[in-house]
């Protein structure tokens, strides 16, 4: 079935009138049909209608014409202050859109998970904003999947694959895994050589995935390892479970951006790094769309990206 779009009366003779009282202070401003249809690049006739049809609409004469000159009626002088004013505003808000569409400022609302954001992106924010000084950020911390759209969001960080969506997503880097112990558990219980050798230790499990939490994989070359873990204690928190793996409690895979600092302090040890903890998995700067991306939201995807790729390399 066809479904033609029409206008309600009322509603055609509002957006009418916008079109004839832009025409009627162009004539007002110049007092001259002349000149305004210069300016216009239309015909005098063509001015003369609209203002014609704008007086039949209102029921009211709004200009006086002569051969030699036009003038004011005295409601159309009233009439004229008042629509001047509206049309300013108009242009102003044209302005402000168009200086929003062109500068970053406003409010930035983003979201990234609560580890990420809090080890790797809180002080990147805080340059983000002393670089981007007109722009305002609301960031929330929380590992929720949001909604972008119906939550309002100009912009979310996400880690690991993407579902199929209509989100514009744009790669800042390796979200990289590491298998790591502390050198006193490792003292105490021995270092594994293969991944099979996990099954006979502690191992600390992510509680959120019930699957993929007590079941390991590594990949070496084109061949994949799976194994079975079990431990002593679970998280739902990364940081818990890196935290653990620090006091010795077992051992756990842990982010690259949660763990590397204590790798390279010595107080977590790297375990078989010839493997790679499986599957890979990436982190993004997700937006709702590309065209007509406001400023504000450009910009910080160029910042995260560019002040992000190395850490995660």
């Amino acid at each position: 079935m066809s479904h033609e779009f029409r206008l309600a009366p009322s509603e055609a003779t509002n957006l009418e009138r916008i079109h004839l009282i832009a025409s009627f202070v162009l004539v007002a401003e110049h007092m001259s049909f002349a000149a305004a249809a210069q300016i216009a690049r239309v015909s005098s006739s063509t001015l003369s209608r609209k203002v014609a049809r704008l007086e039949d609409l209102l029921g009211l004469r709004l200009l006086e014409r002569t051969t030699r000159r036009v003038v004011f009626t005295e409601l159309g002088e009233i009439y004229f202050q008042q629509c001047r004013e509206v049309l300013g505003r108009l242009r102003e808000a044209d302005e402000m859109i168009s200086s929003y569409n062109s500068e970053p400022q406003g409010l930035l609302r983003v979201s990234f998970p609560v580890a990420f954001g809090r080890l790797a992106l809180s002080d990147i924010i805080a340059d983000f904003i002393a670089t981007y000084p007109k722009v305002k950020v609301e960031a929330n911390y929380t590992d929720r999947f949001v909604d972008i759209l119906e939550e309002g969001y100009n912009a979310v960080v996400r880690i690991g694959s993407l579902p199929d969506s209509s989100l514009v997503a744009r790669k800042i880097g390796r979200n990289r895994k590491f298998l790591v112990a502390s050198p006193d558990y490792l003292a105490e219980r021995g270092t594994p050589i293969v991944p099979a050798d996990l099954a006979e230790h502690d191992c600390l499990c992510f509680s959120r995935y019930a699957h993929s939490g007590t079941t390991w994989q590594f990949r070496q070359g084109e061949g994949i390892d799976t194994v079975r873990v079990a431990g002593d204690f679970r998280s739902d928190s990364s940081e818990a479970i890196n935290q653990a793996a620090m006091h010795g409690a077992g051992i756990a895979i842990v982010a690259g951006y949660i763990c590397r600092e204590a790798i390279e302090r010595g107080e977590l040890i790297e375990l078989l790094p010839d493997w790679t903890v499986w599957p890979e998995s990436n982190i993004y700067v997700c937006y709702a769309s590309n065209k007509h991306l406001q400023p504000k939201a450009r910009v910080f995807s160029d910042f995260l990206v560019q002040r992000l790729r190395s850490l995660l390399r």
